[in-house]
């Protein structure tokens, strides 16, 4: 068995990245979605789309090929 020190670890470049962001609730969300699959980190876009054309910000992506917007 071989234990390996945590500084000896390679880092993640994700989290490195991540550390990086000088807001520290951008910095958590973050982190907190490293490592998420592909399909779970779709969903999330698809929901901010969905709030962000709520709030105004964009269009809708769902209703906006319907003509509702």
């Amino acid at each position: 068995m071989t234990v390996v020190e945590h500084s000896a670890a390679p880092a993640d470049p994700d989290a490195l990245l991540a550390d990086r962001f000088h807001s520290d609730a951008i910095r958590h969300l973050t982190r907190l979605v490293l490592g998420l699959s592909q399909d779970s980190m779709d969903l999330l876009t698809s929901v901010t789309d969905r709030l962000r054309a709520a709030e105004g910000a964009l269009r809708d992506p769902l209703t906006s090929d319907l003509g509702f917007d």
